[in-house]
């Protein structure tokens, strides 16, 4: 999968999210969103990816490094009985069945809106701490969108895994920025089609 469809594939899972009330301003728990990197509790069912580098480790190492970069993260409840993706209630469309799959192939993180003087160089130490522990870090791109909002975009592949870590700032006057990191085990994603990947925009 090349990198133009891996970005596809984090804008699509961010919209998942976002879409399912995971994102910044609410959850599925109704839970106020955390002002810190989320903890390691919302594993409270054992991920589908495992070994030594598996779903839940690769999680827990992109919440060290947001951590450590004092980024303002919000709580994902990627994989606790409460999301959408790990739900008793079967999926209503074809469409929801792909994106539950595609959650059980994902590591992710994001982080709330915030004034970009709150957040500094954070997303810049984060790339910077991922490459320390071992993650290669490609070359990073950015655009400007019509909407004025500048995107950044760096690829990074670590032991089997390909994460897309990305900035979005937005405003002119009191510019905001919001931070994703969103991992996907390489082998997991090869079970969908080309058609459940068009299905789902990615």
């Amino acid at each position: 999968m090349g990198n133009t469809r891996v970005t596809a594939v984090a804008g699509a899972m961010a919209a998942a999210l976002l879409a399912a009330g995971c994102g910044p301003g609410g959850s599925s728990t109704g839970a106020a969103p955390s002002s810190r990197a989320p903890a390691a509790s919302v594993f409270a069912t054992p991920a589908s990816t495992t070994g030594p580098f598996g779903q839940r480790a690769v999680y827990d190492e992109i919440a060290a490094v947001a951590t450590a970069a004092k980024l303002p993260g919000f709580e994902i409840p990627q994989f606790d009985d409460s999301s959408p993706s790990r739900s008793a209630t079967a999926p209503a469309t074809e469409k929801e069945r792909v994106v539950r799959r595609a959650m059980a192939c994902s590591a992710i993180w994001g982080s709330l809106p915030s004034p970009v003087d709150l957040v500094g160089d954070g997303f810049d130490k984060a790339v910077a701490d991922f490459r320390w522990r071992g993650w290669t870090v490609g070359e990073p791109e950015e655009e400007t969108r019509d909407d004025g909002a500048t995107v950044q975009r760096v690829i990074l592949t670590n032991r089997g895994w390909t994460m897309v870590a990305g900035r979005h700032v937005l405003g002119e006057d009191v510019p905001v920025e919001t931070l994703l990191f969103l991992a996907r085990e390489d082998v997991c994603m090869e079970q969908f089609t080309d058609r459940e990947l068009d299905l789902l925009g990615w």
